[in-house]
């Protein structure tokens, strides 16, 4: 079978055909197809008179002469024959049978094809031709993913009609694009910008979005959210803890959106409601002290439950519905009779308020979380206290169980959620990721999910086994609350104190892993021929088959009257064999799920069917011991192989059809030649049943499994054993290849599958996750994916890469402190507590040697550049020198006093360096073993010593908290670092030598700067101890290990975590990168060396988005390109049509406050915290010049017209005149008494005006150096200056609220523009000079006119402060952003409507714009939208569309039309009549 990259290189081939079709005759064809009313376009143009219709038609109004008519009919004519035999091609290849989205070769196909306008062409007509030609509809649909991943613009164009099914159109930009009557199936729209669309009599069904409903109503934040125990409704209660307005719980139907009901009792916030088991009663916990009992039908109050003496935080009903359990902030638990309304018990234990209580799912324990810190267990029945769980350092806000009882959940105020072994009250996980608060947790309801909230206003998913964070949420604009599963797990609700109440689709942001929905033991597993489908066969009788992508079952095939035992797709996956403990076998039709045969004959129960290379012949094995080939077209037995004394439990085809393997419980294995029938070989060795046997893709080994607990591996030819894979620890039940045949996967009853080399037969890899017997493992076609199937009733789906990728090496029998790599990258090193050091083949993961001679614990190993030697430091006090190939030791160096705990070999490796216990640090000469000299300073113990890259300089740290370094040739101190607050244990040199990274007992990383010896910056994440750092090869990035048991990985320039790597069992205490920087080696005192495939992890990482605050923006002179900086220390350039990223330019070390280009364009100005200027080269985006000499923060820069001048102001309160050209300071213009925080050139050059702290603004003679003028009247700080573009009037926003409007010749106010709630922090003129537009800490952009003063438009959008707004060149477009991450580009001019063939359209738009003005604010609306979001977030957008009549459902049948109208969309329903 073809791989998925050879699939897309033929359709990059197929593509290529297109090249020189022009767009006009896409256009006039699709034209012609919507006139001619045409269904079938081959058919169509594969008729010539049509053909020549079509030419005649194309050039009838042109004046031609006869030779260039028919030059260019002739043009036509093979544009239309080359046209028409793509379409032949495309119509049977697979882009237009399936989903191509998902594919993970996509990307290779997009980069082949990006820079063709040809087949950029063509595919836009391939999405318009699903309006014409329905046979299509598929690679229109694909096409239109791939134009959508290609950024290509996209916005105020016509898809009318369009038929769109089974992709993603994830992250479109649909902006003032006519979609009506277009039909969406299966199509994933999260984060789509719909904002101003046209549409009409939609179609929309199955739709996948992540974000589902906004239910808003409430009037202060939402504490808490439920499903009812149908699914059908979910409850919400409100409330403010200090000011409540709201203190009312209503019911919301899941599908429409709707408010069902509004519950008011309470006299204060209500912070609890649950649902009893039976959905027929609902409880609540107010701060009035009360608990309610409510009737969910009558919605009338049944019981009042008086008891407690403070704030009631939590309420929840037992499992049975006969007991409620609260929590209060009076420090108690109270259990309550359900139908008396009764205090049965009070439980008293917890020092402070208890926030949390939560039933075990058997009702015999209650768990509670509490202010105290701690987690407490009770026995329901006695009321007594079983256990507390101690571990965190700040207030439990969350406990929750998962659905089996044995792990309970916990969400703190110290960021972090854990999960505990509920039997032994031990913490098994620690899940970190939220950067504030958890106030919320919950179990998926087959817990292999669980969810949280957090103050941080994110909500994340997590793998409960691994601990994997799976997916980030984003979208409320305030502390997530509360978050809680739908019954059947596929929705999730989420309440804030934004007010608001979410609704999610769950899988549109994972994928399922664990397959749930057979209702007994799995037997057997297989992928269909192109992956898309998995099929499995159960002892509940049913076979299934599942959507591998996301994991839903497609289809339940019913049949069999007893087990199913083997499932097989035929080779072209039409087809499936399944076979049965009803003694029968069937053939099944995987399109429509019918059953196309049965095939009788065996007389017992049928373990094993398999198809043959050609599909023409199934195989079939049987408890009656024989073998039978059956005719699969007309289902007659061809032939029967009798043979085996005992039951045969597997029968596997080779890869030329002519053998067939077969094990058998009489112990042996028998080749059996297909066309005579005769047995050819027989393979004895196992010592009980076969169960499985496999060949492998080439057909010359065969595997085998059996209860004797081994594999062996079979060499077909000589029908001799070639090895015996011992591992397992019970019977093996299945084996397989993979595609390429270097991997074998077992599994076993012993509950483990596991992966095997088959060259070297050595064990590669272990996956534990099955709660019981493992029965069948099986490949996808691709090789990436391994599925299995078990008697705990699971299907689950493994990531093989993954797993290979990151490779374990145990060994060791103790802690493992040191691991470095040979120069080559072939070898690794490691140092133990076990005394010894074992090198690894790092391809095969093998031990390659192990080093004797050590007396005592080798704490650091280093290879010698050469890689011919190793060197080693231990606790018995000895540096021993060892022969890498020979594996002896060559020399014993003597003469520390104590463990010695670092060594190092110089770059050219003639010293090798050591430093000890003993306080010192020696030098030695390599070749002759002699001492060189010793370096004393350090005032402890010295944990490491490091080469710069030239060796010149040593650095080394130590327990008395420096970091020294030392001049080698002369061995002299140089210089000694101070910062860390405690024990420094690693220093690493950046490649380059500038930068010494450092870590230590304090749980930072510190970068320096060598040459100065002065601090760059700190990097923290790690909740304990650092132990090691190492750069990569590139400097890029750097890697840390933890006592936290985690490794990070850090972006060097800007300091931020690119990836947490986690997997160690305990401390990490050194790492290491392979010198070709993809790999990432680590020890710990789990016992382990851990490999990691880092070069993927931190692709992955890469975010085309800020991912920090955004403090300023600025367009180009041509305005096609925006410049942002941002908190995250980078500046980025973006693509304004399609907000795709172009560049991002590293390099400062602190925030980056301004940036600025050049009238010219070439250059661009940023400044920064870090202190400095920095220029960059506008097309390279390299750095051209670094202008030093503020003392503090850089706040502003900006260009003078002649582009010559660079001016800047700063936190130290001055303001700096640079010289461009020469990078040199001009003059320094002192007089502001404080922060200076804004800078503008006038348009003529000649005048500077400045706006600081000191709350004044002041104009400067740029030709003096002199101040002009003095401008007074902001009662605070004044963050922003602007010039009209006449010069004649100054705009500047302060932080008392104010715009104000300055005469620049006379000095004088002309206006004072009021309207903002917070702090302006900028404000812009238009490129005309009639519009002002102000961004603000109220979160809000304002448009105003400048003649008048008033305010002409408010744009809501941003959910945090806006530091930045400006307008293009053209003044069409307004670009902003802001504190909550976000670049927007709104639309403030409209230069077209969106097109459409069609008028009637068009003109029912200008109809529907004219009837919206009557009723509503429309034109505000629709004129002042988002065109682009540039955000981190999946954020949805339709504001201001345009909806008539039309569906839009998703996969579970929620209405999203509830959706559509909170995200600002009109409904013209009741408009219709005058419109049409």
């Amino acid at each position: 079978m073809q791989g998925s990259f050879q699939i897309q290189e033929a359709i990059a081939e197929i593509f290529s055909q297109v090249k020189d079709v022009e767009e006009y005759i896409f256009g006039f064809m699709l034209e012609m197809f919507r006139k001619e009313k045409i269904q079938d376009c081959i058919g169509f143009l594969s008729d010539g008179g049509n053909q020549r219709q079509l030419e005649l038609q194309l050039f009838k109004d042109e004046n031609l002469q006869p030779f260039d008519m028919w030059w260019k009919q002739d043009v036509v004519k093979k544009s239309m024959m080359k046209i028409k035999n793509i379409l032949k091609q495309i119509k049977n290849h697979q882009f237009n049978k399936k989903d191509y989205s998902t594919e993970e070769s996509m990307q290779d196909l997009i980069n082949s094809i990006k820079d063709n306008r040809w087949i950029r062409y063509f595919l836009l007509f391939l999405v318009h031709l699903t309006s014409i030609d329905k046979t299509f509809v598929q690679c229109g649909s694909n096409s239109l993913h791939i134009l959508i991943q290609m950024k290509i613009d996209l916005r105020k164009k016509n898809f009318e009609n369009i038929k769109i099914q089974n992709t993603s159109l994830k992250g479109a930009n649909f902006f003032r694009c006519n979609l009506s009557r277009s039909q969406f199936n299966n199509v994933n729209i999260s984060s789509m910008n719909l904002n101003g669309a046209l549409l009409l009599n939609c179609e929309w069904k199955n739709i996948k979005i992540d974000e589902l409903n906004i239910l808003d109503g409430h009037n202060d934040g939402v504490n808490l959210v439920c499903f009812s125990p149908d699914g059908t409704t979910v409850v919400t209660c409100s409330g403010s803890y200090y000011l409540s307005i709201d203190n009312s719980i209503r019911l919301w139907d899941v599908k429409t959106g709707q408010q069902k009901a509004k519950l008011d009792a309470h006299t204060n916030n209500v912070d609890s409601v649950s649902f009893s088991p039976d959905g027929t009663l609902l409880a609540s916990g107010s701060k009035d002290k009360y608990i309610i009992l409510w009737d969910v039908w009558t919605k009338k109050k049944r019981a009042k439950l008086d008891g407690h003496s403070g704030n009631v935080y939590s309420v929840c009903f037992s499992p049975d519905g006969n007991t409620l359990a609260s929590g209060s902030h009076d420090m108690s638990i109270r259990l309550w009779d359900v139908k008396t309304g009764q205090q049965k018990a009070q439980l008293i234990g917890h020092k402070n308020s208890v926030y949390s209580v939560c039933f075990s799912p058997d009702g015999n324990t209650l768990a509670s979380g509490s202010d105290d810190q701690s987690i407490r267990l009770w026995d329901v029945q006695t009321g007594n206290q079983k256990a507390q769980f101690d571990g965190y350092k700040n207030s439990v806000y969350s406990v929750y169980f998962s659905p089996d009882g044995n792990t309970l959940a916990s969400g703190s105020a110290d960021n972090c959620i854990r999960l505990w072994d509920v039997k032994t009250g031990q913490q098994k996980n620690k899940l970190d990721g939220h950067t504030n608060s958890v106030y919320s947790v919950c179990f998926s309801p087959d817990g292999n999910l669980l969810v949280s909230g957090s103050s941080d206003k994110s909500i994340r998913l997590w793998d409960v086994e691994t601990g994997d964070q799976k997916a980030q949420i984003d979208g409320h604009t305030n502390e997530v609350k509360s978050v809680s599963f739908s019954t059947d797990g596929n929705l999730l609700a989420s309440g804030s104190s934004d007010k608001s109440i979410r609704l999610w689709d769950v899988w549109t942001k994972i994928k399922k892993t664990k397959l749930d929905g057979h209702t007994s033991t799995a037997y057997s597993v297989c992928f269909s021929p192109d992956g898309n489908t998995l099929a499995s066969g159960s002892d509940d009788k049913s076979i299934r088959l599942w959507d591998f992508k996301t994991g839903q079952q497609k289809a339940k095939l019913i049949g069999h009257t007893n087990s199913v035992y083997s499932v097989c797709f035929s080779p072209d996956g039409n087809l499936l064999a399944s076979s049965s403990s009803d003694k029968s076998i069937r053939l099944w039709d995987v399109e429509t799920g019918n059953q196309k045969a049965q095939i009788d004959g065996h007389a017992s129960p049928v373990y094993s069917v398999c198809f043959s290379l050609d599909g023409s012949t199934l195989a079939s094995c049987s408890d009656d011991q024989s073998i039978r080939l059956w005719d699969v077209q007309t289902g007659n037995k061809k032939a029967q192989f009798d043979g085996h004394t005992n039951s045969v439990y597997s029968v596997y085809f080779s890869s030329d059809g002519n053998t067939l393997a077969s094990g058998s419980a009489d112990n042996c294995i028998r080749l059996w030649d297909v066309k005579t029938g005769q047995q050819k070989a027989k393979f004895d060795g196992h010592a009980s049943t076969v169960h499985s046997v496999c060949f492998s893709p080439d057909g010359n080994t065969l595997a085998s499994g059996s209860s004797d607990k081994s594999i062996r591996l079979w060499d077909v030819k000589t029908a001799q054993q070639k090895a015996y894979l011992d591992g397992h620890a019970s019977t093996v039940y299945s084996v397989c290849f993979s595609p390429d045949g270097n991997t074998l996967t077992s599994c076993s009853s012993d509950y483990s599958i596991r992966l095997w080399n088959v060259k070297t037969g050595q064990f590669q890899a272990k996956f534990d996750g099955h709660t019981s017997y493992v029965y069948s493992v099986c490949f996808s076609p691709d090789g990436k994916t391994l599925t299995s199937c078990s008697k705990d009733n699971s299907i689950r789906l493994w990531n093989v890469e993954t797993k290979l990728k990151n490779t374990k090496l145990d060994s060791h029998s103790s802690t493992v402190y040191s691991v470095c790599f040979s120069p080559d990258g072939n070898t690794l090193a490691s140092g133990s507590d076990d005394k010894f050091i074992l090198l690894w083949d790092i391809k095969t993961g093998q031990q390659k040697a192990k080093f004797d001679g050590h007396a005592s614990t080798v704490h650091s190993v280093c290879f010698s550049p050469d890689g011919n030697t190793l060197a080693s430091g231990s606790s018995d006090k000895s540096i021993r020198l060892w022969d890498v190939k020979t594996a002896q030791q060559k020399a014993q160096l003597d003469g520390h006093a104590s463990t010695v705990y670092s060594v190092c070999f110089s770059p050219d490796g003639n010293t090798l360096a050591s430093c000890s216990n003993d306080k010192s640090i020696r030098l030695w000469n390599v070749k002759t073993q002699q001492f060189k000299g010793k370096l004393d300073g350090h005032a402890s113990t010295v944990f490491q010593v490091s080469f710069s890259p030239d060796g010149n300089i040593l650095a080394s740290c130590s327990n008395d908290k420096s970091i020294r370094l030392w001049n080698v040739k002369t061995q002299s101190f140089k210089a000694k670092l101070d910062g860390h607050a405690s024990t420094v244990f690693s220093v690493s040199f950046s490649p380059d030598g500038n930068i010494l990274a450092s870590c230590s007992h304090d749980q930072s990383i510190r970068l320096w700067n060598v040459k100065t010896q002065q601090f760059k910056s700190k990097l923290d994440g790690h909740v304990s101890t650092v132990n090691s750092v190492c750069f990569t090869p590139d400097g890029n990035t750097l890697a840390s290990g933890s006592y936290d048991y985690s490794i990070r990985l850090w972006e060097v320039t800007t300091g931020q975590q690119k990836a947490k790597l986690d997997g160690h069992a305990s401390i990490v205490n050194t790492v290491c990168f392979s010198p070709d920087g993809n790999k990432l080696a680590s020890g710990s005192c789990d016992y382990s060396i851990r490999l990691w495939d880092v070069k993927n992890m931190i692709k992955k990482t890469k975010l085309d988005c800020q991912t920090s605050s955004v403090y300023s923006i600025q367009f180009s002179p041509d305005g096609n390109t925006l410049a942002s900086s941002s908190r995250d220390k980078s500046i980025r350039l973006w693509y304004v049509t399609t907000g795709q990223q172009k560049a991002q330019l590293n390099g400062h070390t602190g925030y980056v406050y301004s940036t600025c280009f050049s009238p010219d364009g070439n250059t661009l100005a940023s400044g920064s915290g870090d202190f400095s200027i920095r220029l960059w080269d506008f097309q390279t985006g390299l750095q051209k010049a670094k202008l030093d000499g503020h003392e503090n923060w850089v706040m502003s820069v900006c260009f003078s017209s002649d582009r010559n001048t660079l001016a800047s102001s700063s936190k130290d309160k001055s303001i700096r005149l640079w010289d461009v050209a020469t990078g040199q300071q001009k003059a320094k213009l002192d007089g502001h008494t404080n922060t200076v925080y804004s800078v503008c050139f006038s348009p003529d050059g000649n005048t500077l005006a400045s706006g600081s702290d000191d709350q004044s603004i002041r104009l400067w003679e740029v030709k003096t150096r002199q101040q002009k003028a003095k401008l007074d009247g902001h009662t605070n700080s004044v963050y922003s200056v602007c010039f009209s573009p006449d010069g004649n009037i100054l705009a500047s926003g302060s932080s008392d609220k104010s715009i104000r409007l300055w005469d620049v010749k006379q000095a004088q106010q002309k206006a004072y523009l009021d309207g903002h709630a917070s702090t302006v922090y900028s404000v812009c003129f238009s490129p005309d000079g009639n519009t002002l537009t102000s961004g603000s800490g109220d979160y809000s952009i304002r448009l105003w006119d400048v003649t008048t003063g008033q305010q002409k438009a408010k744009l809501d959008g941003h959910t945090n402060t806006v530091y930045s707004v400006c307008f293009s060149p053209d003044g069409n477009t307004l670009a902003s952003c802001s504190d909550d991450m976000e670049i927007r580009l709104w639309e403030i001019k409209r230069e077209q409507e969106m097109n459409s063939c069609d008028k009637i359209y068009n003109n029912m738009f200008i109809n529907i714009r004219t009837a919206l003005q009557q009723i509503t604010p429309y034109s505000e609306v629709s004129n002042y939208i988002t065109t682009v979001l540039i955000s981190q977030k999946s954020i949805f957008q339709s504001k201001g569309a345009l909806i008539l009549n039309g569906e839009f459902i998703n996969q579970s049948g929620i209405d999203l039309k509830t959706l559509f109208q909170k995200k600002g969309s009109y409904f013209l329903e009741s408009l219709s009549k005058n419109l049409i």
